[in-house]
Formats: C-alpha cells, sequence, structure tokens
C-alpha cells in the first residue's frame, strides 16, 4: 500500500447517503476513511495532525463548510479542502479557493475526478508536513543559540572576519572566535558558507512553513 492511500480522508457531510457512498468508494480505492455528519462533529473529534485532506459539504446545519473553514484558518489547520456542493455558486467557489481550499465541486462529482483530486491534496498535505518538521528543526538549532552568538552568526555568514566582528560588537577577537566555534557546533556546520546555507534555508523555510511562528 502506497503512502497516499494510508492517509486519512474526512468525509463532513450531514447527508448520511452521501457519508456512506463517498466512504464506500474511497476505502475501495485503498484510503483510510473518517465521516463526521456535522463540522462541530469534525472539530471536536478529529486529529488535524494526520496527514490527508477534508472532503466538505457546503451547507450543513449549525456550522456550513465555508465557516468550518474560516474556523480552521483560525486554528491554523493545514489540512487541504475539497468542497462538495450542490448548492455552490461562482462567487462562493472564488471565496473558497481564495483562501485555500483546493478546488470546488459541484455534487455528485465524476468519482474520478475526485479521486484524482483527492490524491493531489494528500500528497500537498504531506509535502507540506515535511517542509514544516524541517523549518521547525532549522528553528530549534537556531534558537539553541545565545543572542550574541546569533549576532555574531549573522556577521559571520556575511563574509566578515573575526577582527571586523570584534570591532563592531566591540568584543575581543577571543570572544568572537568562542562564539563561532559554538555557532559550527550548535548548527553542525563547518565553516561561513555553510553557516550562510544554514540561514537562508532557514529564512527560506519558515517564511514558508511557520510564517506566524512568533521566534522567527
Amino acid at each position: 500500500m502506497t503512502k497516499i492511500t494510508q492517509s486519512l480522508i474526512r468525509l463532513v457531510d450531514d447527508d448520511e447517503s452521501v457519508l456512506k457512498a463517498q466512504s464506500l468508494f474511497l476505502e475501495m480505492a485503498g484510503f483510510k476513511v473518517k465521516s463526521y455528519n456535522s463540522a462541530l462533529s469534525f472539530l471536536e473529534k478529529d486529529d488535524f495532525s494526520v496527514t490527508g485532506c477534508i472532503v466538505l459539504d457546503v451547507r450543513m446545519p449549525h456550522m456550513s463548510g465555508i465557516e468550518l473553514q474560516n474556523e480552521l484558518i483560525r486554528r491554523r489547520c493545514d489540512l487541504p479542502i475539497i468542497f462538495l456542493s450542490a448548492h455552490g455558486d461562482i462567487e462562493m467557489a472564488v471565496e473558497a479557493v481564495h483562501k485555500g481550499a483546493k478546488t470546488f465541486l459541484v455534487k455528485p462529482p465524476r468519482l474520478d475526478k475526485l479521486l484524482e483530486y483527492i490524491k493531489e491534496a494528500v500528497e500537498e498535505h504531506r509535502e507540506r508536513q515535511k517542509g514544516r518538521r524541517f523549518a521547525e528543526f532549522l528553528m530549534n538549532q537556531w534558537n539553541s543559540l545565545t543572542e550574541a552568538e546569533r549576532q555574531v552568526a549573522d556577521m559571520v555568514a556575511k563574509g566578515l572576519t573575526n577582527n571586523m566582528i570584534s570591532l563592531v560588537l566591540e568584543i575581543t577577537e577571543r570572544t568572537v572566535r568562542s562564539h563561532r566555534s559554538s555557532i559550527y557546533e550548535k548548527l553542525e556546520v563547518e565553516n561561513a558558507a555553510e553557516l550562510s546555507g544554514f540561514l537562508n534555508d532557514l529564512n527560506r523555510y519558515r517564511k514558508a512553513y511557520l510564517p506566524n511562528n512568533p521566534n522567527q
């Protein structure tokens, strides 16, 4: 079984017949499936960290699919959403996709097309999770440095010599060398070029995957 079909597909729809039909189809395709008959039930019971996606109805009592999408955005849940609706209009679809939904399909969808979008969404979520984990790993390494070490690291990466750094920070060259040695050890790099590469990766990944991280 592939990694994609080991992922969890969440079906959220107040129509039990739709849930049963979609669940059967996706299980036959090899997916793990969990069904929810309301948005509130999904919010209460689902583990957002499990790789997969959401196949979400738009019009449901108590909380609509669009309202659930807004709540997931507020909670910083990055599960891809595939909207299904018999009532959707162009404006609603554009708004949903603009807010990050994978796509907006009209019920009943072509099953081959639905399966195609689900596979794409699952793979996107898997890659997003990998990127976030790597970003968090880099952030943890960077946060292991002291404030003084971070200042030195930025200057070393820019090509400043120990002497130049000592003059700018008004510390001894011996202190700069000590900081530099500690930086290389903590960040697992061997020279200024590798340190520069580390900082480039850190900036790129945290902007892409940790845009709201308070420690960036």
